[in-house]
């Protein structure tokens, strides 16, 4: 690929679009990543493969014996208390990179502390091979161990996550998948986008020390490894490789099960490193496009705070830095935490659910003894459906507000985005839902009203979900009424039937309500994975903007003519705000 191919990539355009408005919002540290792993990938064609997995599992042992040589400390104790790049070169070097760009070369015994965590600098420890084990294309990442007591470690591994193109999980065949790593690489397939065509990542499963494992038990970890990963990955791809790295790298002429599967570990990777210019496009795309959806929660969150007297925004912003910005974040409780009340608010709108079906149901059934056919013919229905409607506005109402609080839980702050598709939604209020006529000897209905129930699918989402809701609603009950064609038939029918329907559509309203709860959960567990390390320096920053415009509007800065309106900072900054996100829904278009 030419420099002319590269500048002329619309990847790049859109990068340098989104890092002007990551800077406009605050964030400069993010947009800065953002240009600089999209430069990675497509103008140095350098494809990144990230090491990943627990504590002694044999990561660095693994690098090493991939590289062909001792470069990263190994022992009986934990030896990677940091993040290591490594990258090929005419000889072996290790370095610490400044974050103002200045290298300091690193003697053996520096390099090691730095690796193991025993002393701490501020920058990126490089290291680089010789040996042409592997082509100058790759980028290998060694991260701490998922697991590792100090959790700022975990954090900066998980951080480093969105980066990469491939993932190498390394496990321990005496002790292969535990919950921990099932968890985290959960969290690794969200922060990279999945592993389908539209993500181009791909994942390759080392099972280390397998010469630990007697040789008629091998298989049986590979079925178990395979059933499990099916069950978490679905039809995504997975590739396993039984490895012995401590042989590979002491002997690697000798031979046997695990060298031979180092080997074609690193043959797999050299193949990947030829496809990168099919590969890293793809990344490219797929980073972009997650990077959107991470400043529009960003944008969304800074607009909320506009809303905010100046003194309950200074509260928000204490709490936030007292939380995320100068304490750890322990991840694990706060996906707990998500996952628990999720269950709990999805819970609580199944019994209200169940209990307002009920009595509805009890009050149709009661009023079709005391009405004449008239009313079962033409005020029944209507009435069906407008206290449907009524329930269903109030429930997703309420479901809405749960999920806001759920995420002023977890970050401290939350954005208003939610609250905006509910606004949207309630401009459905004026919508009366189809229209059922019912016409004695027969009953007979508008045409069209039959596919109401397919089209209520359809339309069953964020914007429009009430209208959606109620045409499902509809739908079972047209139907039921047009299988008598007798007035005498009627009230017998709507006895058989109505039940049935009001069990079918409740159960695809409370259907609806918990993808709504899941898409919701999952956003907020994204920005949680997306924005990791930066979580808190990002809440920090974005709320310090808002706090700033409210500021300028108590100044009275000319250039918002604050005198003459003192409220216009707020409101150019909010209108701005909605322009971005704005903005940023037609770059994910674009990319999508």
């Amino acid at each position: 690929m030419t420099d002319d191919d590269v500048t002329t990539r619309p990847e790049i355009d859109t990068a340098q679009r989104l890092t002007a408005l990551a800077d406009e919002l605050g964030l400069a540290t993010a947009g800065q990543a953002i240009l600089k792993d999209t430069k990675r990938r497509l103008a140095e064609g350098i494809l990144r493969v990230l090491i990943i997995g627990e504590i002694k599992h044999g990561k660095s042992s693994l690098i090493n014996a991939l590289v062909g040589e001792q470069i990263l400390p190994t022992g009986v104790t934990p030896t990677t208390g940091a993040i290591v790049r490594m990258r090929s070169a005419d000889a072996v070097t290790k370095r610490l990179i400044a974050p103002d760009g200045a290298v300091e070369e690193l003697d053996d015994q520096r390099f090691a502390a730095l690796a193991k965590g025993k002393e701490t600098a501020a920058g990126v420890i490089e290291a680089t091979w010789s040996k042409e084990q592997l082509p100058a294309s790759i980028e290998l990442i060694d991260t701490p161990g998922v697991n590792d007591i100090n959790r700022l470690r975990s954090l900066l591994s998980r951080g480093e996550l969105p980066g990469a193109d491939v993932l190498v999980l390394v496990l321990d065949a005496t002790q292969a998948l535990t919950r921990s790593e099932l968890g985290f690489l959960r969290d690794a397939l969200v922060a990279v986008g999945g592993l389908g065509v539209d993500s181009g990542a791909r994942l390759l499963v080392a099972i280390n020390r397998i010469d630990l494992v007697a040789e008629h038990e091998r298989s049986l970890i590979s079925e178990h490894l395979t059933r499990e990963l099916k069950a978490l990955l679905g039809s995504s791809p997975f590739e396993l490789f039984e490895t012995n790295s401590k042989a590979a790298l002491r002997a690697p002429e000798a031979g046997g099960h695990g060298v031979e599967g180092l080997a074609q570990l690193r043959e797999r990777i050299r193949e990947l490193a030829g496809d990168r210019d099919t590969i890293l496009p793809i990344r490219t795309r797929a980073s972009l496009r997650r990077h959107t959806q991470l400043l529009a929660l960003n944008a969304a969150i800074q607009a909320r705070a506009l809303s905010l007297e100046e003194e309950a925004l200074a509260q928000e912003l204490a709490a936030v830095r007292g939380a995320l910005a100068e304490q750890e974040v322990d991840y694990d409780q706060l996906r707990a935490r998500i996952s628990t009340a999720q269950a709990e608010l999805l819970e609580a709108s199944r019994a209200r659910i169940a209990a307002y079906r009920s009595e509805l149901q009890a009050e149709v059934l009661g009023q079709l003894e005391r009405s004449d056919l008239r009313a079962i013919t033409d005020v029944l229905p209507a009435a069906i459906r407008d206290a449907t409607m009524a329930f269903t506005l109030t429930e997703a109402e309420e479901l809405r507000n749960d999920l806001d609080a759920l995420t002023h839980e977890v970050l401290q702050t939350h954005g208003e985005q939610a609250r905006r598709r509910l606004a949207q939604a309630t401009i459905l209020l004026g919508f009366r839902g189809p229209l059922v006529h019912l016409e004695p000897p027969s009953t007979t209905i508008e045409s069209g009203t039959l596919a109401v129930s397919i089209a209520g699918t359809l339309v069953m989402y964020f914007g429009n979900m009430v209208a959606g809701l109620l045409m499902a609603v509809a739908g079972p009950l047209a139907t039921m009424v047009l299988r008598e064609k007798a007035i005498r038939d009627l009230r017998a029918a709507a006895h058989r039937e109505i039940p049935r329907a009001l069990v079918s559509s409740f159960a695809d309203l409370e259907a609806a309500l918990t993808r709504v709860a899941t898409e919701q959960v999952a956003a907020l567990e994204e920005h949680l994975v997306l924005a990791n390390a930066q979580l808190g320096e990002q809440l920090v920053a974005i709320l310090d903007r808002a706090a700033s415009t409210l500021r300028t509007k108590d100044e009275g800065d000319d250039r918002h003519e604050s005198d003459d309106d003192p409220e216009a900072p707020r409101t150019n900054a909010r209108d701005r705000l909605r322009a971005i996100e704005q903005e940023l829904e037609g770059i994910h278009a674009e990319l999508s």
